[in-house]
């Protein structure tokens, strides 16, 4: 009973830390606004726009994308500054219209960001087409991060809770248009972002649509660890009235759940044996309360579950008799506890099953 009240105190505790309450609007319509002085009209001498649409077309993709970033760069009045994300419709023609994103240390057609509070997003349309006109929609979706998403799942481990067309016009000029979000402060961290892109509001087929995935790095991460120790020990109960020892199993096998916490923001979806180095601490799965803390160390798997090893120590609540008036073998009355508190500090090393 004492371990149960124990056990639902902290689940309760932990709750309102790691969780998180649903509220309000969670998913909006939004639009960019222009930035100052676009459509920008760019003198493409070099024609790199055409080399562009080749290299798109050949599947050269990283070459094509750097014939689009000497355009960026020759925007008069911008600040091409890809610490920021541009995402980038270059339309080549009604078929041939790839969506994708300029941002530091992205690919192209990568669809993951990873927070908006210090970087902007823009959307940019690049076209042969006097203006740049495109019709934009997109909407913002509310979610929860990684760790957030699988709280409660964990915490219920302690208790039941046709031909290409070629680019038209001959002329050497290129329209680029920006427009930049002004994202609301709940989206920032954590969202999916939806693009949908016409040459007009009633063209009936998309130039290009595709979904970012707005991740924030993140520090706590949840896992499932088993240790075993080797030291021999043995358990005081009470059994049909009656004080008895029961000795431990020499390979004690002893499994628990686990909060981590990673001591600089990692990306929990792409994960580096530099980032997982972790603290941990958690509760021994089971019908007794036994704290664990320690520290854990992995290798990407490529797969939803990393495998980890730690080391820690953990602390057990044991039995010892009270006194000299009771012994094993004595025959106790109903409702007398004939024990005292043992605490007990154990080494534990093992494996920990990582989420996420």
């Amino acid at each position: 009973m004492r371990s149960s009240l124990i056990r639902i105190s902290i689940i309760f505790l932990l709750l309102p830390v790691f969780s998180t309450t649903v509220s309000g609007q969670d998913k909006i319509i939004t639009v960019p606004k222009p930035v100052a002085g676009t459509p920008f009209k760019v003198q493409d001498s070099g024609d790199l726009f055409g080399k562009a649409f080749r290299w798109f077309h050949e599947g050269h993709i990283e070459w094509a994308v750097d014939s689009l970033r000497l355009l960026m760069q020759r925007l008069p009045g911008h600040d091409f500054n890809e610490n920021n994300y541009y995402i980038v419709v270059a339309n080549f023609g009604d078929h041939m219209s790839p969506i994708g994103m300029l941002h530091a240390g992205s690919t192209f057609y990568d669809t993951r960001l990873y927070g908006l509070g210090d970087a902007n997003l823009y959307y940019v349309f690049i076209s042969k087409s006097e203006k740049a006109e495109s019709f934009l929609s997109v909407t913002l979706t509310r979610k929860s991060s990684p760790f957030q998403s699988s709280i409660l799942d964990f915490i219920g481990l302690f208790t039941p809770i046709p031909n290409i067309p070629g680019i038209s016009g001959s002329s050497q000029d290129v329209w680029i248009d920006i427009r930049k979000f002004d994202i609301p402060e709940k989206f920032q961290k954590n969202s999916d972002i939806s693009i949908i892109v016409k040459k007009e509001i009633s063209s009936e087929k998309f130039l290009a649509h595709t979904t970012f995935d707005n991740t924030s790095l993140e520090k706590w991460s949840f896992g499932i660890a088993t240790a075993i120790t080797t030291i021999d020990d043995v358990d005081l109960r009470v059994e049909n009235g009656v004080i008895v020892v029961v000795p431990k199993p020499f390979g004690d096998l002893a499994t628990f759940g686990v909060i981590n916490y990673h001591f600089q923001p990692v990306d929990t979806k792409q994960p580096t044996v530099a980032s997982s180095f972790h603290l941990l601490g958690g509760l021994r799965l089971g019908g007794h309360i036994e704290p664990l803390l320690g520290v854990g160390l992995g290798f990407p798997t490529g797969l939803p579950v990393e495998v980890h090893f730690f080391g820690g120590v953990s602390v057990e609540f044991a039995n010892e008799l009270k006194s000299d008036n009771f012994s094993v073998g004595q025959q106790v009355e109903n409702g007398i506890d004939p024990f005292s508190l043992k605490i007990r500090v154990r080494p534990r090393i093992g494996l920990e099953l990582k989420f996420p």
